[in-house]
């Protein structure tokens, strides 16, 4: 049984740094694709605002998937 306990705490483990690991992606990803956006529209003078501002949604974003995931984690362990 202990063996058993030790694999399901690890399979946690693992899924709540998966969880992390997407809320940082999508903060890094928001600002790449705010200074994807920028080049691309050649703004270069407003670089920051584009780079901060997919920053921000990359964040808004994020913390949606992380509540949403962690919401799911928890009932799957009250299950």
């Amino acid at each position: 049984n202990a063996p058993m306990e030790k694999d399901e705490q690890t399979r946690r483990l693992w899924r709540l740094s998966a969880i992390g690991f997407t809320f940082v992606s999508m903060i890094i990803a928001g600002g790449l694709l705010g200074w994807l956006l920028s080049w691309m529209l050649g703004q270069a003078h407003n670089e920051r605002t584009f780079i901060v501002t997919g920053a921000i949604i990359g964040i808004v974003y994020g913390m949606i998937d992380f509540i949403r995931d962690a919401l799911k984690a928890v009932n799957e362990n009250q299950q």
